[in-house]
């Protein structure tokens, strides 16, 4: 199994607990704007996504956000996040 990435540890003395994510407000719950500047090849990407997805920017952006934090979590617990594909075969990733 090839592995893609390097693990970001949590900080020395950081616990899974201060790791764990934050819990809900009411200042959460409204909507965010968030202006973002995208290289070329994220871009492209994000243009293929949207396209292939037939979906908006803002559900794929919020979609990565969803499967970032997952596989962040599951690296915080010694675990990680694999991808099968048919050509290129299993690979785990790791966020850095």
């Amino acid at each position: 199994m090839a592995t893609r990435g390097y693990t970001k540890q949590p900080r020395e003395g950081a616990s899974l607990a201060v790791a764990q994510s934050p819990q809900p407000d009411v200042a959460s719950d409204l909507p965010r704007r968030l202006v973002v500047e995208l290289g070329r090849q994220a871009a492209a990407d994000l243009a293929w996504i949207v396209e292939a997805e037939e979906v908006n920017k803002t559900t794929v952006v919020n979609r990565a956000i969803q499967l970032y934090k997952l596989a962040m979590e599951a690296q915080l617990k010694g675990g990680g996040l694999i991808i099968e594909d048919p050509d290129r075969g299993v690979e785990r990733v790791r966020i850095m």
